[in-house]
């Protein structure tokens, strides 16, 4: 058995997930749990070290691997041996079963570690399939990343495009009404006719103080009545147009006011909603970067010098235990054999 088994080569490395606000599956997960009493961190590094380790032993990772590096071209062996015998023109199940005898993933709940030993049949295709190996699982944790960003980031950003669609939609109708109503700022109008009302409430009191004067006279053919009593009459004619601008029809600047009113704090609502929503999507933004993870590497692959199987010293072991049990076996027959005969 040992002349015909052929010789393996192992590489062994070391590495854990770690996110990007510093929690990690390291040798600190447990002590972090016990000084901090921070348990997500952990629990974080218990799924995703159970992820990483279920992705290297699953057949789209061999799939994977034989893309990249042509994996089936290293562990191809047409020899004797019968437990690493694997053809060239194999099928994809003995592929996966040699793959799965070659490389070995094992998760250290603990540390939250994981360790990846690939064995192969020298010691520089286990370092470079090792190598190959880490690689593809960076890819995964980065997936992993880009699709735990989309899902937190997924609702954020549907309430901003609806605060956005919400937001132009009051601009544009505020726009409408102006374009309409020939008017950009009816407060400001209203504000105008109001100071106007005021000044000329003012002036129709002096002019009806000084006409009351020149009519106590008792001198109707007075020069300065008839002036008096015009400027009286325009300066009513001219509050009461101002008056009825204010609240007279239905396209008065003070009904004006009202629609415009109400479609400028639909607008001002509209905005502060989409700030909001803008300051959520910041903020769920900064919490998912912060959540990002990546593979930190604790030992790169180096491989064996040795060839890590066959273990010759055990298999002799092996052979010289079964020698003594066939020899003795064999000796308790010839014992019993004997008997039978004399008997």
């Amino acid at each position: 058995m040992c002349f015909l088994a052929t010789p393996r080569y192992e590489a062994e490395s070391r590495f854990f997930v770690q996110s990007a606000s510093g929690q990690q599956g390291g040798a600190g997960g447990a002590a972090s749990l016990i000084t901090t009493g921070n348990s997500g961190g952990m629990l974080g590094g218990f799924v995703d070290g159970w992820a990483v380790a279920d992705f290297v032993k699953s057949r789209d990772s061999m799939q994977q691997l034989d893309k990249k590096v042509g994996l089936r071209g290293y562990l191809t062996n047409t020899g004797w041996d019968p437990l690493n015998r694997l053809s060239e023109d194999s099928s994809e199940d003995d592929l996966y079963r040699a793959y799965q005898k070659s490389v070995h993933i094992s998760f250290n709940a603990l540390e939250q570690i994981d360790v990846l030993r690939v064995s192969a049949f020298s010691s520089e295709d286990a370092a470079m399939l090792s190598a190959a190996l880490i690689g593809l699982t960076e890819e995964f944790v980065s997936s992993m990343n880009e699709k735990g960003v989309a899902d937190k980031l997924k609702v954020s950003k549907e309430s901003v495009r609806l605060a956005e669609q919400k937001a132009l939609a009051a601009r544009d109708a505020l726009t409408t009404w102006r374009t309409e109503h020939g008017n950009i700022d009816p407060a400001a109008t209203v504000s105008m006719l109001l100071n106007l009302s005021s000044q000329l409430e003012g002036e129709l009191s002096t002019a009806q103080v000084r006409l009351d004067k020149i009519r106590a006279l008792g001198n109707k053919e007075h020069f300065m009545l008839e002036p008096a009593e015009m400027q009286v009459a325009a300066l009513n004619k001219r509050l009461a147009s101002v008056r009825y601008r204010l609240s007279g029809d239905s396209n008065a600047e003070a009904k004006q006011l009202k629609a415009y009113e109400a479609l400028r704090n639909a607008q001002v609502f509209a905005d502060s909603n989409l700030t909001l929503a803008q300051q959520s999507y910041q903020h769920a933004m900064t919490e998912a970067l912060g959540l990002q993870r990546y593979l930190s590497i604790i030992a790169q692959p180096v491989p064996t010098d040795r060839p890590s199987s066959p273990r010759t010293g055990l298999l002799l072991l092996q052979a010289l235990a079964l020698g003594f049990a066939l020899m003795f076996i064999a000796r308790v027959a010839m014992a019993l054999l004997r008997g039978l005969r004399h008997g």
